[in-house]
């Protein structure tokens, strides 16, 4: 059985965000960048699956050279190989990484693709259901719990909801997008992180895989927000709250 996990590189969230805001603008912002965490958990539980039969887990990422540990640091905790899709520079939106995803996964014919629930950041959730989309397959996102049936041929999953646990039967292939409580990943052992520089990688460029570049979002930039002032008004109950808020027009 073949999985397919995406990984992507983003920038440390203990990153702060003035140099995070430097980088996207294309300034020398100190940004040190990390394997998305989801995606991690997501390469995790693609590992624990070797047991039930899955024997090739390849990793896929949308990304340049420059961050090849991020995808090199996700083989080494088990995977077999890659597929690497250069951006050549580009800003690309969900559609457009979904669609890159989407030739890989065309070509390769897994079981299913195992994502992160978000990339942490920009934490938009996206590119998951688009990528269900444009396959045209079923999808299950925010999971933390999966299970196959005996055939393997369906799995059932826990989805994380605001009202709790949602449990889904689902067809497989199927894309899967994994939350915080399904695993805890685990460590890449160095000798494994010299070992994933000899695994099998293919490269291939966005520019030749003939999709649309026009991006359906575009961001027009960043910001710090605004200071706080500072200054507190202390009130003695709930009434002189509500009188204080409506003084400065904050509620009606």
């Amino acid at each position: 059985m073949k999985i397919l996990v995406t990984v992507k590189p983003v920038a440390d969230p203990n990153t702060p965000p003035a140099a995070w805001i430097e980088s996207e603008q294309g300034k020398s912002g100190s940004v040190n960048y990390v394997a998305n965490y989801f995606d991690l958990i997501a390469v995790e539980q693609a590992i624990q699956f070797k047991d039930m039969g899955v024997d090739d887990i390849c990793i896929v990422s949308v990304t340049d050279e420059s961050k090849m540990a991020q995808v090199r640091s996700a083989i080494a905790m088990g995977a077999n190989r890659a597929t690497l899709i250069d951006p050549e520079d580009r800003k690309l939106g969900a559609y457009q990484l979904a669609a890159a995803i989407a030739h890989v996964v065309k070509k390769e014919q897994p079981a299913f693709v195992l994502m992160g629930k978000q990339a942490t950041d920009d934490d938009a959730s996206q590119v998951g259901p688009i990528l269900a989309g444009i396959l045209g397959w079923p999808q299950a996102t925010f999971v933390s719990q999966i299970e196959f049936n005996d055939d393997k041929s369906r799995v059932k999953v826990g989805r994380e909801t605001d009202e709790g646990v949602e449990v889904l039967d689902v067809k497989l292939p199927a894309v899967i997008t994994c939350d915080l409580r399904l695993n805890e990943p685990r460590y890449a052992t160095l000798p494994n992180l010299i070992k994933s520089k000899k695994a099998p990688m293919e490269r291939l460029k966005f520019s030749e895989l003939g999709i649309d570049e026009n991006p359906r979002v575009t961001v027009e930039g960043y910001s710090l927000p605004k200071g706080r002032s500072g200054e507190t008004k202390m009130v003695a109950d709930a009434s002189e709250l509500v009188a204080t808020l409506k003084e400065m027009k904050l509620v009606d």
